[in-house]
């Protein structure tokens, strides 16, 4: 009796062990297949629809593609100043100042006087201008009256050759001091007005372009020199846009190619403009290509020197690309870009997989993409309204 209840023990032992035994590898047998179902896709990323869904929402299948596409480039730039939009206004001539008649920030236009100088070296060449003239009015009359005497022979050749060289240098100096005075901005014309010297000590600094004063850098009774800087006038409508291109584009860029220009920082319409020139050297700064692109600056808007923009350029020529997809075909979110793969376009319904993919080379219609991760082969692509299956995944999450 004590045999059969020691066997009967011994064997319920031996089952239960077994039983155990079973139920621990197929726990582990799960355990492991979970991480690999877990690698292939999880359910946040996937969704599925029917063909019929597909079609109400006009989403079509495509494959990846070979295309030729034409370089879409995206360049970083500044606003800069043309040369003749910029201007130092200064006297040319030793003085006081008299009057100040802007302010900082106002308009001004070209001809505009900015400021009134008092000055005795004016008074000075208005002076010897005045002795110049008249001493020459002299000479001509003496020069006349030797030419008669000598045509009559009854003058001297050397008196007659005196006053000649005597009335050239006279007209050399009216003529040399005529300049300066029309230089600094004074016109001899009311100096000597019928027989009346009239002088004035006065001077009017006038904007040289039209634009605003930007700095005006001196005061009333400042003594002003004619290497003082008085003001600053800048034009801000003649501008151009700064775009530096990289060395891998260089190919790409013409002059005259059409730019669209965004402004990063502002909220301001885009313009477009043309690449006027392309600089034969690399900025040392960035080591870029500067593209100098000419455009009219948008109407009614603020626009002032070293902003940043930000160009957009259909390059000229062509890539040859293996793995193209339509602009159509892509998800931003902001963050990343995707795209809605499947290896069963043929379902009744079908499983489709958000892909993560990078994008290698731009096209004004198509994108050349690379896969994060390996794709199997013949998989299809979501195109068209991609946004649709976008927010059905987001419900089932």
């Amino acid at each position: 009796m004590k045999t059969t209840f020691l066997y009967t023990s011994i064997c319920l032992l031996l089952i239960g062990a077994g039983l155990s035994s079973c139920g621990s590898s197929e726990g582990k047998k799960t355990a492991d297949e979970k991480p690999v179902a877990a690698t292939t896709a999880s359910s946040s990323d996937t969704v599925a629809l029917t063909s019929a869904q597909l079609k109400l929402v006009n989403v079509d299948l495509i494959e990846f593609q070979q295309q030729a596409l034409k370089p879409i480039i995206y360049a970083n730039g500044v606003v800069r100043l043309l040369p003749d939009s910029r201007a130092e206004v200064s006297t040319q001539i030793e003085g006081k100042i008299e009057q100040i008649f802007v302010r900082e920030g106002q308009r001004v236009r070209k001809g505009q006087p900015i400021a009134r100088v008092s000055s005795f070296q004016l008074l000075e060449l208005q002076n010897d201008y005045a002795a110049a003239h008249s001493e020459v009015e002299f000479l001509q009359t003496e020069f006349a009256r030797q030419d008669e005497l000598r045509k009559s022979n009854i003058g001297v050749l050397a008196q007659f050759q005196s006053v000649d060289a005597k009335l050239k240098a006279a007209r050399a100096r009216e003529m040399s001091l005529k300049n300066k005075l029309t230089l600094i901005g004074v016109g001899t014309e009311n100096i000597i007005n019928r027989r009346q010297v009239s002088l004035t000590s006065g001077l009017m600094v006038r904007s040289p372009i039209d634009g605003f004063v930007v700095k005006f850098y001196e005061n009333i009774g400042s003594l002003v020199e004619p290497q003082t800087l008085l003001a600053e006038v800048v034009n801000p409508n003649r501008v151009e846009a700064n775009v530096y291109v990289y060395e891998k584009d260089a190919d790409f860029v013409r002059e005259g190619q059409p730019v669209e220009l965004s402004f990063v920082n502002r909220n301001m319409p885009k313009v477009t403009g043309r690449v006027a020139y392309i600089s034969r050297s690399l900025d040392d700064e960035n080591r870029a290509i500067t593209l100098h692109v000419n455009f009219q600056p948008p109407k009614g808007e603020l626009l002032v020197a070293d902003m940043n923009v930000q160009g957009r350029i259909i390059g000229a020529g062509e890539r040859v690309s293996q793995n193209a997809l339509p602009r159509t075909a892509i998800l931003d979110d902001g963050e990343a870009k995707f795209v809605f793969v499947t290896n069963q376009p043929s379902a009744d319904t079908i499983p489709f997989r958000k892909q993560k993919v990078e994008i290698v080379n731009q096209g004004d219609v198509f994108v050349e993409v690379r896969p994060v991760g390996k794709l199997p082969t013949g998989v299809r692509v979501a195109n068209n309204n991609v946004l649709a299956l976008e927010a059905e995944r987001k419900k089932r999450e």
